[in-house]
């Protein structure tokens, strides 16, 4: 009888029940993805470091500079301030003019000067005028005339004069006159600068 029911199990077809693996595949999807929302790959922007300035992938910023104009009686003394640059660079790049007091500024030579500054940092733009308050306002305005542009001696199709753009951000400082005595030497020739603008 054993065998009989053995052999009748073997030759017919067995089907496989799938319920209890299924059942198990339902519990464990829902672990699974619960799990993956937790799992985050931190990313890290780096570069490799490179040897060839010229390689870099930085953007370089074009090197710039801001003139300073004194406008005293006797002179007109013009300093260059940067970032770029130290003190002792800054220092020869600065000019000066001694003029008469009744005699009008050599603007010419101020101006010739601020053109070899633009065509080396064309980028440069401002210029801060801190003039003596005893100045005539003529005298202020010849020269004031040649810092902001230079006439090409040509016109457009307009018939309209060229220029050439120079240093068209003008910002007005106060001159301060130091009256106190320095030791060693006597007061009223130093100068102190306040900020300020239109």
């Amino acid at each position: 009888m054993a065998f009989g029911k053995f052999r009748k199990a073997k030759d017919g077809p067995t089907e496989l029940n799938l319920i209890p693996v299924m059942n198990l595949f339902v519990v464990l999807i829902p672990f699974l993805l619960a799990g993956a929302a937790f799992f985050k790959v931190g990313v890290i922007p780096t570069s490799l470091p490179a040897h060839d300035p010229s390689q870099s992938d930085v953007p370089q910023t074009p090197t710039t500079v801001a003139c300073n104009l004194l406008l005293s009686r006797e002179r007109v003394m013009l300093t260059i301030s940067s970032t770029s640059f130290g003190p002792d660079e800054l220092s020869a790049m600065s000019r000066e003019w001694k003029v008469a007091a009744d005699e009008p500024y050599p603007a010419d030579d101020v101006q010739a000067y601020l053109i070899e500054l633009k065509d080396l940092y064309p980028k440069s733009s401002t210029i801060t005028i801190q003039p003596d308050g005893d100045i005539p306002y003529q005298r202020l305005v010849g020269i004031l005339d040649k810092i902001r542009e230079k006439s090409l001696g040509e016109v457009d199709d307009e018939g309209r004069e060229k220029y050439r753009e120079l240093f068209p951000v003008t910002i007005f400082s106060r001159l301060i006159k130091n009256t106190d005595p320095v030791e060693g030497g006597e007061g009223g020739d130093d100068f102190d600068f306040e900020e300020g603008g239109e």
